[in-house]
């Protein structure tokens, strides 16, 4: 009975040593194997059963599916040539828009706020219209006149009639048109083009009109 005991008890042993074991080695053994890669028919795959050449397989390690790859089209070199056919193009475009510009047309005048010499974005415009136009016609001068509306004593609107010519001048000039090209006046409120009593009438007069002097 007693001999029957002590086997027992080191079956017992036996078998607790050999779970303990079993349950340290066998997680230390799975971690190896899906931590592990190994080569698959399209790749190097791993256990979650992915390929890096697909997207991760649902059933088995070792299957893969090639992706798709998008199809490249060439870029044809055409960029330069449309450059050179814009620039062509634009060559003849510029030259006639300047040759029937007319610079002294009262509507290419430009008009200030009143009791003001600032020139506006209306202005600017069409200043850099004239600097266009004067480039190409390179004989052409100019006579920048300064006006302005009824009010206001002769004196101080001569005055102001001189600097909103000045500014246009200036402007010219940072467009490239030389300052011997742009003769500048001061009419004052002496001639304008409007003789109404209104606020409509007196904006048209407070302007700078150019007048072309020599060709």
């Amino acid at each position: 009975m007693l001999k029957k005991l002590k086997i027992t008890i080191i079956s017992n042993l036996i078998v607790r040593v050999f779970m303990i074991a079993f349950a340290v080695i066998f997680p230390a053994s799975v971690y190896a194997i899906s931590s592990s890669t190994w080569n698959t028919p399209c790749g190097s795959g791993s256990f979650a059963g992915t390929s890096y050449l697909s997207t991760p397989c649902s059933s088995s390690y070792n299957c893969c599916i090639a992706p798709n790859k998008p199809a490249v089209k060439k870029v044809q070199p055409v960029v330069k040539k449309q450059i050179k056919k814009v620039a062509a193009a634009e060559k003849p475009i510029i030259a006639k828009r300047v040759s029937t510009y007319n610079i002294s047309a009262n509507y290419n005048d430009i008009h200030f706020p009143y009791n003001s010499a600032m020139l506006t974005s209306k202005d600017i415009a069409i200043l850099h219209r004239d600097a266009e136009y004067l480039k190409h016609n390179k004989n052409v001068v100019v006579q920048i006149q300064g006006n302005c509306d009824r009010r206001g004593s002769e004196a101080y609107n001569m005055a102001l009639g001189w600097r909103r010519a000045n500014i246009a001048k200036s402007y010219l000039e940072k467009l490239g048109i030389s300052g011997n090209r742009l003769k500048t006046i001061s009419f004052g409120k002496e001639k304008p083009i409007c003789s109404a009593h209104t606020l409509a009438c007196y904006a048209i007069n407070r302007r700078d009109h150019f007048a072309v002097v020599s060709k």
